[in-house]
């Protein structure tokens, strides 16, 4: 997720056509789905009392914050929550007015692959990345 996230030109696919003015007044938060264990996590661009409280009010043992620090002016955040609370936190979310989700899949050599739970949500995802062209794909479903 750090590399989807963190790094500006990573090779991923987005529900955002471009990223967004760092002047951008809303908190932005990132969410990936992580198949294997099937959580998900949440990237903050910025801190959001509110949203944090979200997760502090699952059960410990279904959710993870996670924080590493690459280097002495950046750190990298998530919140990671059992998949099972995936809708009820994403409501939550789109609650406020203040708070944009942007969906992120990593890259796959057959292309895009969307997991089950972000095809529910109807999005088209765009490539984005160093190699990557700006166009929209809907995908195969995992």
């Amino acid at each position: 997720m750090m590399a989807m996230c963190f790094w500006k030109n990573s090779h991923h696919w987005s529900s955002h056509p471009s990223r967004r003015k760092r002047d951008f007044p809303q908190v932005v938060i990132r969410v990936a789905y992580f198949k294997t264990i099937n959580w998900v996590g949440f990237n903050f661009c910025k801190y959001h009392a509110a949203a944090v409280e979200i997760f502090r009010r699952l059960p410990p043992s279904e959710r993870f914050f996670y924080e590493i620090t690459p280097n002495c002016y950046t750190k990298f955040k998530v919140w990671c929550v059992d998949g099972k609370h995936f809708k009820y936190v994403l409501t939550k979310l789109y609650s406020y007015a203040d708070i944009e989700v942007e969906f992120v899949i990593s890259p796959y050599r057959k292309g895009l692959v969307v997991p089950e739970a972000f095809a529910l949500l109807g999005l088209t995802f765009y490539e984005r990345g160093v190699k990557a062209e700006v166009q929209g794909c809907r995908g195969a479903e995992e």
